[in-house]
């Protein structure tokens, strides 16, 4: 699995104001990081990538409004309808020990400390407080909380999860 290279922060939903800006979906947790987003890339599938500079943002109605550089019209701020937001893999904020963004956690290899192989981590779900990892073996796929107990070691730079899972549990 190829590594992340940009971070989705937001995406855009349609014009807003008569002057470029456009309203987009929230998508990180750390909305404050506006403040130090400048320079970013926009993708769309299908599309051709766009670079743009950010020069001002506020937040409205759970969205944020977003204002770019030389564009000026509801025009010009429609044709970046549907686009995403990305920032560079290197400016994503840094988590707390022990936290980790899913996508650094989905193309883990799970095995136990014998090297035994359990299968990959091909999602992440957050379910009222826990988080599940589905993981993907040769006959089908299952879920295990991610919780410290069941995950003793954690590698995500060499996309390696040393399990230790009770008696049983890959076979629910």
């Amino acid at each position: 699995m190829a590594d992340i290279l940009a971070v989705t922060i937001a995406k855009i939903i349609r014009p807003q104001g008569n002057r470029g800006e456009v309203a987009a979906e929230i998508l990180t947790d750390f909305p404050e990081r506006f403040k130090q987003v400048h320079q970013v890339s926009l993708q769309q599938e299908e599309k051709p990538e766009v670079k743009l500079r950010l020069s001002g943002f506020w937040f409205h109605k759970g969205r944020v409004i977003l204002k770019f550089e030389g564009i000026d019209s509801i025009q010009a701020a429609e044709g970046l309808r549907g686009y995403e937001l990305r920032v560079p893999r290197e400016e994503a904020v840094s988590l707390p020990e022990g936290d980790y963004y899913h996508f650094d956690l989905i193309g883990c290899a799970v095995k136990d400390s014998t090297g035994r192989e359990y299968g990959q981590v091909v999602d992440v779900l957050e379910t009222g407080g826990n988080t599940l990892l589905s993981i993907r073996h040769e006959t089908g796929e299952f879920l295990v909380p991610f919780v410290e107990d069941f995950f003793p070691r954690i590698d995500v730079r060499h996309k390696e999860l040393t399990a230790s899972f009770p008696e049983g549990l890959t076979e629910l």
